[in-house]
């Protein structure tokens, strides 16, 4: 006589067998990744202090001696342009099928944006790459999305740098002929074909799958135009700072936007400096001699990378805030 038990079949009731390999390994990779993001965030604010730390000896005393309604104005143009910053990396986010919410966005990108105070200029991108990922968008998308967003950064920055060279001093032209020539190149590069072209190029030397983007004319002017405008907030931020430090604002406002594109383009384009170090004081200096002397340009691009440290870690605080709450 067949059992009626066995006809049932299997009992459903019972709980099935996990391999008790698979939850652990889940459990320790979570662990892995989070201790990596702690790491990560403890690594960039111990840098940013001993920076600030550092700088603030050199320009405690031009500080103290400033309106300090001239800082309070130079902080809101920071602020104006890595807003501007961060709106010209969304705008990219379509090209890829992903529209990113502001709020999510600006976390994002001003949390990864941390890892500039890093040695190597590709943290941001490995952070990006990271958060990315988070929101809903593949890794080596999010590499090649990071990857536009550098390369109209450091265009913008050139070409608006060239064209307002000529007409700061025509001896600056002559010591840096060759910045107009990198400028229109790197320009030519924001291009749509140009664009598609040397992205698939350089996937394949990285050896990373393909991503598949819409990087149409649309995209590229919305992105390159509010990349603009971060240059023009950006120079705002050091003319102001130049103003408080008693320079003539008619003679330091264009030399002031020059200084400011050029130095930051080609801070990105030396990797192992972090955020530049070094060389945006380098550019800020040469720039402004025509205007000041090298003693009030120094003072004037140092105080500009605090005021830019202090507004990067207040507003990725800011949005990491925000975030928690919504």
């Amino acid at each position: 006589m067949t059992d009626p038990q066995a006809q049932q079949g299997p009992d459903r009731t019972r709980p099935t067998e996990v391999d008790p390999t698979v939850a652990p390994t889940g459990a320790r990779r979570r662990w892995l990744v989070n201790g990596v993001k702690i790491a990560f965030m403890v690594a960039v604010v111990v840098a940013g202090a001993f920076y600030i730390a550092g700088k603030w000896d050199e320009v405690s005393d031009a500080v103290r001696s400033m309106d300090p309604l001239w800082l309070v104005l130079a902080f809101l143009a920071v602020v104006g342009a890595l807003v501007l910053s961060m709106l010209s990396w969304i705008v990219v986010w379509p090209a890829f099928g992903v529209r990113l919410p502001l709020a999510r966005g600006g976390r994002v990108f001003f949390v990864s944006q941390l890892g500039k105070y890093l040695p190597g200029s590709v943290w941001p991108i490995a952070a990006q790459a990271q958060m990315a990922g988070e929101v809903g968008l593949a890794r080596s998308s999010s590499i090649v999305l990071s990857l536009i967003s550098m390369l109209v950064s450091i265009a913008t920055g050139l070409g608006v740098g060239a064209v307002l060279v000529p007409f700061i001093d025509l001896h600056l032209l002559e010591a840096y002929w060759w910045l107009p020539i990198v400028g229109v190149a790197f320009l030519v590069c924001l291009t749509p074909p140009v664009m598609r072209f040397g992205v698939r190029l350089a996937l394949r030397v990285l050896r990373r799958p393909d991503a598949p983007f819409r990087y149409d004319w649309r995209v590229a002017g919305s992105s390159s135009g509010l990349q603009v405008g971060n240059w023009l907030f950006a120079g705002v931020q050091l003319w102001l700072v130049l103003i408080g430090l008693g320079v003539d604002p008619a003679r330091s406002f264009v030399p002031a936007v020059a200084a400011m594109s050029l130095a930051f383009a080609l801070g990105v384009l030396l990797i192992p400096f972090p955020a530049g170090l070094g060389v945006r004081e380098f550019v800020l200096t040469a720039v402004l001699a025509s205007v000041t002397g090298p003693g009030v340009a120094v003072t004037a691009a140092v105080l500009s990378r605090l005021l830019y440290a202090i507004s990067d870690f207040a507003i990725a605080g800011l949005a990491v805030a925000v975030g928690r709450r919504s």
